[in-house]
């Protein structure tokens, strides 16, 4: 991870004679690129030996050591362990028009909580687009801004208008957090605007602040720009954004999420074609089941741990399959507390036979990636190869697919688990990117006027 031991130094001198289990002493410049100087270096030793091992270490032996330090900047063991770069697909070949389209949120890193344990981080994007870029295959493009009316296709008006307003009042830095929460009155919200929170908030751990809108409505742009380009014939685009959106509903946000991208471009496609919403989560997709549950037009598949253990906790059932014209058009597939990479694919092929059968014309993925080992807010355990098997088996259904960035935390694993993921996509769209497999190069188009 960036760590390495001091070199030149006697910091791993034998305190009594005969010891052998000698100490390392390790510098980690998070990233920083600044070196280690050597005042600080002997500032560092002397109170790691005299705060934590002083009852060990006598005052000549401190000295000793940090006298020793004498290189400045202080000079590091060259690395041992050095990860092999991950073999990536040729790309003389691939023209533009034939790679995965990247869309980034631009405007992602203005929404930065820095309150302890607010996992969702700006470092997030950074970490996957690191990633990526290992991976030949990604042509990147800007955002293209779109009127505010396709947000308020999916969502409540006057909770638009909330966000966007409460948002815009509050001073930089300060957040407005949910702590009272009415039973709904749909006729009478509370009157003041922070209370209000609790009238349009599902939790306790999202909080409003003067970024939270722009960021997360130019995560829609994001969105809506993939969804746009499947329309002009895309294969696969993938929308990179933050915040998330997948526990956005009709009028209430939370989960870290403000408005739900992913089904505001559902939405967009469905008018042009049956869409298929499959959310590859941790956690439910209650955002998109609320959406869409009265509709046939818009199935909605969701693999996650189950209700009983979970976030959100109160949806999410297996028993929800949709209502009136939408009965049948809702799948909840709930997993156990301990799930890997065998489990969840027997789980995914479920969900794969059932989006076939609908046979939709667009397919929109929320893509979590805290089902991996060791996120912070998940308990399964897939790993990279399970990542890799998953997107080669979305990818078989040869759909033009909006892929749409939801949870996934560990920094440590996230960018590498997107990679595997989309070489595993692309090993299935390979085909049809390189060789145009519609007629005339391009498939049925549908004009989309952004604005």
């Amino acid at each position: 991870y960036g760590a390495r031991p001091l070199s030149g130094t006697a910091y791993q001198t034998p305190i009594s004679p005969g010891d052998r289990d000698l100490p390392l002493l390790v510098f980690d410049d998070l990233a920083s690129g600044k070196p280690l100087r050597k005042k600080e270096a002997r500032a560092c030793v002397r109170a790691i030996l005299e705060r934590k091992y002083g009852w060990l270490c006598s005052p000549a032996y401190v000295q000793t050591v940090v006298d020793s330090i004498v290189d400045d900047p202080v000079k590091l063991r060259p690395p041992r362990y050095v990860k092999t770069a991950a073999a990536v697909p040729p790309s003389e070949r691939i023209p533009d028009d034939a790679r995965f389209l990247l869309v980034i949120n631009d405007k992602h890193d203005i929404h930065h909580v820095r309150e302890r344990g607010y996992v969702e981080a700006p470092v997030r994007v950074a970490a996957i687009k690191r990633e990526l870029d290992k991976l030949d295959i990604f042509q990147t493009v800007a955002p293209t801004h779109f009127p505010d009316a396709h947000v308020t296709a999916v969502h409540d008006a006057k909770f638009v208008r909330y966000l966007k307003r409460m948002c815009s009042t509050l001073p930089v830095g300060e957040s407005v957090y949910p702590y009272v929460f009415p039973i709904r009155n749909a006729a009478k919200p509370p009157r003041d605007l922070p209370v209000r929170a609790g009238y349009y908030c599902i939790d306790t751990f999202t909080p409003l602040n003067q970024n939270a809108w722009p960021a997360a409505r130019r995560a829609v742009d994001c969105t809506l720009t993939g969804a746009a380009a499947l329309l002009e014939g895309r294969r696969v685009a993938y929308a990179l954004v933050r915040p998330p959106g997948h526990h956005a509903e009709k009028r209430v946000f939370g989960g870290f999420c403000y408005l739900n991208s992913a089904a505001i471009a559902a939405q967009l496609l469905s008018k042009h074609g049956r869409v298929a919403m499959l959310d590859v989560d941790y956690h439910h997709g209650n955002g998109q089941q609320d959406i869409f549950y009265t509709r046939a037009d818009v199935m909605t598949v969701s693999i996650h741990g189950h209700p009983r253990f979970a976030y959100p906790y109160f949806s999410g059932f297996p028993r929800e399959s949709g209502e009136g014209a939408g009965k049948g058009a809702n799948l909840n597939i709930t997993l156990g507390e301990r799930t890997d990479g065998q489990g969840y694919a027997v789980a995914l092929e479920r969900a794969l036979a059932a989006i076939r059968h609908f046979s939709p014309r667009f397919l929109v993925i929320c893509l979590g990636l805290d089902t991996a080992k060791g996120d912070p807010t998940g308990s399964w355990s897939l790993g990279p190869t399970d990542f890799e098997h998953n997107g080669h088996a979305i990818g078989a259904l040869a759909l033009p697919t909006l892929v749409v960035q939801e949870g996934g935390y560990n920094t440590r694993n996230l960018g590498s688990h997107a990679r595997h993921f989309f070489r595993g996509l692309w090993r299935s769209h390979k085909t049809l990117a390189l060789h145009a497999a519609l007629p005339n190069g391009r498939s049925a188009k549908a004009q989309v006027a952004p604005k």
